[in-house]
């Protein structure tokens, strides 16, 4: 009692019978050096809390540590509570020794004195899991943030909060989980304030972790030691002060990152935190990807594109640099609208796509989602490259096959800046103009006329376009042909245009199509473009361009490991008949066959060339044995030597026998 008297300006004066009360209950806990009471904890357990009351130490003994060992002793002996509460008037300026005995803010209220004292609620946590407790296998990733970050999230009328509050976005909050370090307590409890209780608000929904305190004063010294090798004189000032801690508090809390809009801070310690603690310091637009590559890591690798020596792979940070080569300059766009384009397709969780060369440059990206019917394409470039023709028309394809993945009927390509390349492409390939954007419908159908003109309409009235011209059963092969092209990935089934199913040699469908996949590349002009011809004798039938072609892999012949079965589809554009040297001359870039392979198929001096286009390889093979079950039911077609016609009702069946288990 002596000694809670002589500190009664700050804890008032105790009845007696509360002192012998608490000893009663045993929750008078006392702190003694040489026998000799040097300090004491006194509190009450009330709703499954501690409820600290009095925490004082003798003048001439503080400084010890004394005051930790008895509140971590009340932890250790009430372990089953949730926690220790006790309140403060701020004007005391206690709140610093509360966040090093590992107290958090969690609210504040005027007192009942006249002058209306400010009383701060402070709670230190036994982590015990509540109905919010997040489960530590649901976290990805757990985060620090700083003070800015915090008013961010505190007071959304700011300028610029978009990126922080992205961290609490529904999309996210499954795998982002924000924590409060006694860095963070000690800046909110340096303001004064509205803000101050604004900031104790939002700082109270985040989880309290503890820095391990040896760890602390060992990253404390090496990330001041790499601060001074930038400046020499580090720490400058108080915010130096607040930055160091942020940093080292969430190293000696083991946390994964620390989210900050500070530049000096990031450029002061991000490479030290990284390197030496594992600790990624991060702006808050950037988190979003950031934890899409960790939930997503195998989409973030590269792949070979088509199997060729190009490579296909999501965009993650490490790419910002690469994607400022895709601003166009010709459009009139300037580099700071691009890097906010790229910044909003962040903030708006959108993949960004990359495809690279040989020599790991950049040499195409796009962004897709679906918005209702529609696959909406905000970012689409192409540099100039040898290849750039041939790659924006992939990247088109690339836009149709995705358009068929995520359920999507049209697709609008909406970058206001994409590049002439892909523009030219795209009025090619069946796009046009409506509003300032390009459309082109992109319908997954295999059905009659009728049939695909219903979903074409309905399609267009969803997202306001006109509708299209009406298809009619019947229709002529190239009329069909020119709807399949253009409105791919649609199969028309009562149309006249024919279908032929065409056999192939293992070893030639490696690289012509790409099915079945070697462990050598194929060539990039002819894995990347959308044509390719195939040679063939003259003799026996000649297909009709224009056609579908269905291919069968045979499994007979040189390299032949893998079981016969149709594997793919294309569309027959042409048909030539011509010398070797002038089929080979022309289309040696569109083939695998070298010129005496194109000349021993030659008869009479004359070869036979299928040019085809837009190649489905099938996600389940159609294999022999089915296929005959398919055709006996249908005609009793055998099984190819040479190209074979087959009816509309059979190519159905095989076609959908293909997207089975889509």
């Amino acid at each position: 009692m002596e000694i809670g008297n002589r500190s009664s300006a700050t804890l008032g004066l105790l009845p007696i019978a509360e002192y012998r009360a608490a000893a009663g209950r045993g929750n008078l806990l006392l702190a003694r050096a040489d026998g000799e009471v040097v300090g004491y904890a006194l509190y009450a357990l009330a709703k499954n809390r501690v409820r600290l009351t009095h925490l004082c130490v003798d003048r001439q003994f503080r400084g010890l540590g004394i005051a930790r060992q008895l509140v971590e002793q009340i932890s250790a002996s009430h372990a089953d509570h949730l926690g220790i509460q006790v309140r403060c008037r701020h004007d005391y300026g206690l709140g610093e020794m509360w966040i090093q005995l590992g107290f958090s803010q969690m609210s504040e209220k005027p007192g009942r004195s006249k002058a209306g004292h400010i009383l701060v609620a402070w709670w230190r946590d036994h982590g015990h899991p509540t109905l919010f407790t997040r489960l530590s296998e649901d976290v990805l990733v757990r985060a620090a943030v700083d003070l800015n970050v915090l008013r961010d999230l505190a007071e959304p009328d700011r300028t610029d909060t978009r990126d922080a509050r992205s961290l609490i976005d529904d999309q996210i909050t499954d795998r982002l989980e924000l924590v409060r370090t006694g860095a963070l307590d000690a800046e909110i409890n340096s303001i004064e304030g509205a803000l101050r209780s604004r900031c104790t608000a939002q700082a109270q929904r985040m989880t309290q972790v503890r820095a391990d305190r040896t760890r602390t004063a060992e990253s404390r010294e090496e990330l001041m030691a790499a601060a001074r090798a930038k400046v020499a004189n580090y720490p400058r000032s108080a915010q130096d002060e607040f930055d160091l801690r942020h940093v080292t508090d969430a190293v000696a809390a083991d946390l994964n990152l620390f989210i900050t809009r500070d530049e000096e801070l990031t450029r002061l310690f991000r490479d030290v935190a990284e390197q030496q603690f594992s600790l990624r310091i991060m702006h808050p637009s950037d988190v979003v990807i950031h934890l899409d590559e960790l939930v997503r890591a195998e989409a973030y690798r590269p792949a070979a594109l088509l199997d060729t020596a190009f490579r296909r792979q999501l965009l993650g940070l490490g790419h910002d640099t690469d994607l400022q080569g895709m601003v166009n300059t010709r459009t009139g766009e300037r580099p700071r609208d691009f890097q906010r384009r790229l910044r909003d397709l962040v903030l708006a969780h959108r993949e960004r796509t990359g495809l690279f060369g040989p020599d790991n440059e950049l040499v195409a990206t796009f962004s897709a989602h679906r918005d209702g019917s529609e696959l909406v394409v905000p970012l689409a470039r192409v540099v100039d490259h040898p290849l750039g023709d041939t790659l924006a028309r992939q990247l088109l394809f690339l836009l149709r096959q995705k358009a068929r993945q995520v359920g999507a009927a049209l697709i609008r390509l909406a970058d206001a800046h994409t590049t002439a390349a892909i523009r030219l492409a795209a009025l090619n390939d069946g796009f046009r103009a409506f509003e300032d954007h390009l459309h082109a419908y992109a319908l997954d159908a295999c059905d009659t006329a009728a049939q695909v003109n219903h979903r074409a309409a309905l399609a267009a009235r969803d997202v306001g376009l006109p509708e299209p011209t009406q298809l009619r059963s019947g229709m002529p092969a190239a009329a069909a042909a020119e709807v399949e092209r253009t409105w791919w990935p649609v199969k028309i089934t009562d149309s006249e245009i024919p279908t032929y199913l065409v056999p192939i040699q293992q070893v030639f469908s490696a690289d012509l199509l790409g099915v079945p996949q070697t462990m050598f590349p194929r060539q990039d002009a002819l894995g990347l473009s959308r044509e390719h011809v195939y040679y063939r004798s003259p003799g026996g039938i000649t297909p009709q361009a224009p056609a579908r072609l269905l291919w069968y892999m045979s499994g007979t012949g040189r390299d032949a490991p893998h079981a016969a079965a149709v594997i793919a589809c294309s569309q027959l554009d042409a048909v030539l008949i011509s010398t070797p040297a002038q089929l080979h001359s022309r289309f040696r870039h569109l083939g695998v066959w070298d010129y005496k392979q194109v000349e021993q198929a030659a008869k009479d001096n004359l070869v036979q060339a299928l040019l085809f286009t837009n190649t489905e390889i099938f996600a389940e093979p159609v294999r022999r044995g089915r296929l005959r079950e398919l055709a006996e039911t249908r005609g009793g077609h055998r099984v190819p030597y040479q190209p074979l016609r087959i009816s509309n009702e059979l190519f159905a069946a095989i076609y959908q026998e293909s997207r089975a288990t889509l």
